[in-house]
């Protein structure tokens, strides 16, 4: 059985080598909001469907790329991340 990586929407960021402000530009999503999203997995949950799909879109990834189960694991290896 093959185990799919997951990463949080923190961890995306950095493997696209994107700020915050980047990711920001690209979506229109606010900076804060986007902090709020990568620190708070249930702010992640409860975001409008359109703002999840305008950063899977900028990220080049699926909706449920960026969302992690309460149960998983994070990934066991450090992204370095643009601030």
């Amino acid at each position: 059985m093959v185990k799919e990586e997951k990463f949080t929407l923190s961890q995306w960021r950095g493997i696209r080598g994107m700020s915050k402000a980047d990711l920001s530009r690209k979506t229109g999503i606010t900076e804060r909001t986007i902090s709020s999203y990568e620190s708070d997995v249930y702010s992640l949950r409860k975001a409008n469907y359109d703002r999840l799909d305008e950063l899977a879109k900028a990220l080049h990834v699926s909706v449920n790329d960026i969302f992690l189960n309460p149960t998983s694991e994070n990934p066991k290896f450090p992204i370095e991340q643009p601030v």
